[in-house]
This record gives structure tokens, C-alpha cells and sequence, in this order.
């Protein structure tokens, strides 16, 4: 009897600490967060809800864009819709959005150089660097002059193409207020020299 009398009191003081003891939840225990906790804080939006985000790249990374000019050619349009350029054609800007430019003249000069079709989406503007191979080595403007390094081959689809494509790469320059003269090199020849190859 002295034994149970023991065990009993051994147990009912075991339940009695065990019950006036604060518990700490284990990572298992924890109770399930509500909504509002959950939510991740504005800055950092969870990757799963922002799919450009990859593991590693931080969310606050914007594409930065800037809206630069291309000179394109309407054909015997005689200054109609753009600046007569002598030819019986007209020189017409056409805007385009340009995502992460090293700069907005480096931007402006591969745009146009990488357009490769002969006319411009159904606007019927031509573009008279169509033929040419021709890739920006490098730009800088100082004191208000471009200088434009290109290099490649510049194939022309004719006599008249040469002062399209003289205006087509000046106007992607003269486009920006900081430029107030241009120097176009092709190859280490001026545009003037490599155009009368032509």
C-alpha cells in the first residue's frame, strides 16, 4: 500500500509540474501562420510570385528601357513625311523602346544596324542599310562631337542608296541635343570614303 501511496504522489507531482510548466514550440509544434502572416514583406516578393526573378538574382533587378530614334527612307515621297534629303525621298524617324543600353547612341546605332529587311514592317519605309553587314565597334560623343566606329561589309543597291544611307546614319546620331557634329568611320575609312567605293 505504501508503494502505490508513493507512485501516486511521484505521478500527481510529475502532472502537476509537467502542466504548470510553459511549453516552447518545437519547430514541429508551431501552430500554422494565418494569412497575414505569410505575406512577405513589399520588397521581397516571393520568386514563386515573380517569374522573372531565378534563385540568386535579387527582385529588386528592373529591365531598364530607354526610347531611342532609327532613320529609315520614304521613297519618292518628297519630304511629304520626314526631311527631304535630295533624292526625291524623305527621311522619317521611327521610335523604338530598347531594354539595358550600354548608352542611348550605342543603343540607337545597333538597332538600326540590326534591322536587316529591306522594308519596315508593313509602314513601306526602306531601309537602305538592308544589303550591308556592318556592326558598331564603338561610340562616344566628347565636346559635342559623335564619333561612330563601324566595321563590316556596306553593300548598297545602288547609286542612290549612298546618300540614303549617309542620312540614315547621321540623323542616328544628330538625333541626341549633345551631338553637334558627326564623324562616321567604316573600317577606318570616313562614311564619305567608303561610300564613293561604292
Amino acid at each position: 500500500m505504501k508503494r502505490l501511496t508513493v507512485i501516486f504522489l511521484v505521478l500527481a507531482i510529475t502532472f502537476a509540474t509537467i502542466g504548470c510548466t510553459p511549453q516552447l514550440a518545437t519547430n514541429e509544434q508551431k501552430p500554422p501562420q494565418t494569412q497575414s502572416e505569410q505575406t512577405a514583406p513589399p520588397d521581397q516578393v516571393p520568386s514563386s510570385q515573380n517569374p522573372d526573378s531565378s534563385p540568386g538574382t535579387p527582385s529588386t533587378l528592373l529591365t531598364k528601357t530607354t526610347q531611342v530614334k532609327i532613320y529609315l527612307i520614304a521613297l519618292n515621297d518628297n519630304g511629304k513625311t520626314g526631311k527631304d534629303i535630295g533624292t526625291g525621298d524623305s527621311l522619317v524617324a521611327v521610335d523604338r523602346t530598347i531594354s539595358n543600353p550600354q548608352t542611348p547612341l550605342t543603343a540607337a546605332f545597333d538597332e538600326l544596324l540590326a534591322m536587316k529587311e529591306t522594308y519596315y514592317g508593313n509602314t513601306g519605309l526602306y531601309n537602305a542599310l538592308y544589303r550591308s553587314n556592318l556592326k558598331l565597334d564603338k561610340a562616344t560623343i566628347t565636346n559635342g562631337k559623335a564619333v561612330v566606329y563601324l566595321t563590316g561589309s556596306l553593300s548598297l543597291g545602288g547609286v542612290m542608296d549612298n546618300q540614303r544611307v549617309e542620312n540614315q546614319l547621321n540623323a542616328t546620331a544628330f538625333q541626341f541635343s549633345s551631338v553637334k557634329e558627326v564623324q562616321i568611320y567604316v573600317n577606318g575609312k570616313t562614311l564619305k570614303a567608303a561610300l564613293s567605293l561604292k
